[in-house]
């Protein structure tokens, strides 16, 4: 791991991704749309009127996905299934409306089903943990590759990672995830950002599953260059989950506004003033000014003087250049004191 560099920007169709780039966004429809076609039209619809990179679905088949042994989950999830050729369709609706189209396989016959469609990326899901097999699958495909990490140790993430480099493929964002319908506040720790990206040396992001959106905005601000999150059209559904930490029509397009604003806010780490900020130092900043009547011929005293706006007069940083001259007229009280005053 330690010789092997992963990039640190990538391009994603038309986007990239990376220091200096805006924040990926991937609006993540999954199973939203309940195996209904039309209604996987409209999730495409909510992610590209509000704003997203990206839409993603999951394609897997139930019975590679789940074993007998799961009945219950193989019966959820066969209702949410949809065919192959609907992706097709899917897909060609996302060039329609100017999105990328993604999707994370989740089983080997819907990966190569996957490859068939030239997707941009690949999205490699947290349940792929310990499934080396999988992933070096998905690593030799040439492609860039996200990586969520839900459920995963530091070491595991570095098992995978070194997967993707004997491949030879340096094109990897690690999303850090919790994978937990919904994330309580006290298991997301937003900080294993930070520990990811200084312990691989490669592109993070965070996938999110908690209510709400502040987190993804707090991912943002701690450095994450993609956000993925989920979205729904209907909300309270039995047999379901995704729906508990998605963003609706009501809502994804603010989360996307409120990303973009907070990347704009990040800056370049320069403290300095802006310019904008600089026709505030004249209201906003403080003058040396006249505590009470200074008589003529007096000399001035840290008593008889104090600060006060505007900024426009001396500023109260050299009040030692002040004390000690004579006043060489009256200065009135509250009036602030000028120059061509002392002597």
């Amino acid at each position: 791991m330690a010789r092997f560099k992963f990039k640190h920007s990538i391009s994603i169709g038309n986007r990239i991704i990376g220091k200096g780039s805006s924040v990926f966004i991937i609006a993540e429809a999954g199973v939203s749309h309940f195996g209904n076609l039309k209604k996987a039209f409209k999730l495409v619809d909510l992610a590209a009127s509000g704003g997203a990179d990206a839409v993603k679905f999951q394609i897997f088949r139930a019975d590679h996905l789940i074993s007998a042994e799961s009945q219950e989950w193989l019966n959820r999830l066969k209702t949410k299934e949809l065919p192959y050729e609907a992706f097709e369709e899917i897909q060609a609706y996302c060039r329609r409306r100017e999105i990328l189209f993604l999707a994370t396989a989740h089983d080997e016959p819907s990966l190569e089903f996957l490859d068939g469609l030239e997707v941009p990326a690949y999205k490699v899901g947290s349940g792929e943990v310990g499934n080396w097999s999988f992933v070096k699958k998905v690593a030799t495909k040439g492609k860039p590759v996200i990586l969520s990490t839900g459920m995963y140790k530091l070491r595991e993430v570095g098992q995978a990672l070194s997967l993707f480099a004997e491949e030879g493929n340096r094109e990897v964002v690690v999303l850090h995830c919790t994978t937990l319908y919904p994330s309580l506040p006290h298991v997301v720790n937003l900080k294993a950002i930070d520990t990811l990206r200084e312990k691989f040396n490669v592109l993070v992001g965070y996938s999110d599953h908690t209510r709400g959106f502040h987190f993804p905005l707090a991912a943002v601000a701690r450095g994450a260059c993609v956000v993925e999150k989920h979205i729904a059209l209907e909300f309270n559904v039995p047999d379901a989950q995704d729906w508990k930490v998605s963003c609706g029509p009501t809502d994804f397009h603010l989360m996307v506004e409120q990303i973009r604003e907070v990347e704009a806010g990040l800056g370049s780490g320069v403290k300095l003033p802006s310019k904008a900020e600089m026709s505030s130092l004249k209201w906003a900043r403080k003058s040396l000014a006249a505590k009470q009547d200074i008589a003529e011929g007096s000399i001035l005293t840290a008593d008889m003087v104090c600060a006060k706006r505007p900024g426009s007069g001396i500023s109260p940083s050299i009040l030692n250049k002040v004390i000690g001259k004579r006043a060489r007229v009256k200065i009135r009280k509250d009036r602030l004191i000028k120059w061509e005053q002392l002597k």
